[in-house]
């Protein structure tokens, strides 16, 4: 079945994710810029998914503008039949990577995780069925789970890795991730920032010791602890000094043992 040509209001089609446009004076300079492309009639692109309800697959900054301007207004749209999701989000990608440039970082990060998480595909199977750079894939992967505020820092702050070790890791409760997610994109050089290193040091406290579920429930208490040991970087260096002493120590008085055994030797 072709497509075909409608009238539609914005607020009468969804998609899957799309970026909100809070200033006004850009919303209203998008739409004016869109009102001025020569023979441009079709200005959003669907797909009707049932009878009376469509789903956004291109022009999402135009939407995002629409939106906060004339939401109820009917705009000229082109809509396709019913594909799935798959190929929506595909799609979605193939088209938004290379031509919608005003979608932000967060944007194509929804798009490829959903890829990746509900059709278990590969950054290579993205790749090659959105027909995009292998690399460029790998930029937009960050495990949906974290906290949105959190992804949308996490390149300016340059927190990807440790992000997605927090994620993944099986042996931190999930009430210290959710204060570790704050800390990884906090800036660098400050002494609270959780570091690739600290993270490390993290796991090994989490897997060493038990943290009871009533300071997992007290938050304010929570973090107060991690700011401890962030902030002191897990009293690592007392620790060293305290093994190095405690060997000392040990061998200084298996010393003075061997020696006073050897004094008490009778010489024949």
């Amino acid at each position: 079945m072709p497509a075909k040509s409608m009238l539609i209001s914005p607020k009468n089609i969804v998609t899957y994710y799309h970026d909100e446009i809070i200033n006004e004076d850009r919303a209203k300079r998008i739409i004016q810029a869109e009102k001025t492309k020569k023979n441009r009639m079709i200005t959003l692109v669907a797909e009707e998914v049932t009878k009376g309800k469509y789903i956004l697959i291109e022009k999402f900054e135009y939407y995002s503008s629409l939106l906060k301007i004339q939401p109820n207004t009917r705009i000229p749209c082109l809509v396709y039949p019913c594909t799935s999701d798959k190929e929506r989000l595909l799609h979605i990608l193939k088209v938004s990577i290379p031509l919608e440039k005003g979608t932000s970082w967060l944007f194509k990060n929804e798009h490829v995780m959903r890829l990746k998480q509900d059709y278990n595909l590969s950054e290579q199977e993205i790749d090659r069925k959105a027909n995009c750079n292998l690399a460029t894939i790998n930029g937009y992967i960050l495990d949906k789970r974290i906290p949105v505020h959190v992804r949308e820092k996490a390149l300016q702050m340059e927190a990807k890795t440790v992000l997605e070790k927090i994620c993944r890791s099986t042996v931190i409760p999930e009430e210290v991730k959710m204060i570790l997610y704050e800390k990884a994109i906090m800036k660098k050089g400050s002494a609270y920032r959780l570091t690739g290193q600290k993270f490390e040091y993290m796991k090994e406290f989490c897997s060493s010791c038990h943290i009871p579920i009533s300071l997992l429930k007290n938050t304010s208490g929570l973090q107060a602890l991690i700011n401890k040991l962030l902030f002191t970087n897990f009293e690592i260096k007392d620790h060293m000094n305290y093994l190095l002493n405690s060997f000392l120590d040990i061998e200084a008085d298996s010393f003075l043992h061997n020696h006073k055994a050897q004094e008490e030797i009778p010489i024949n």
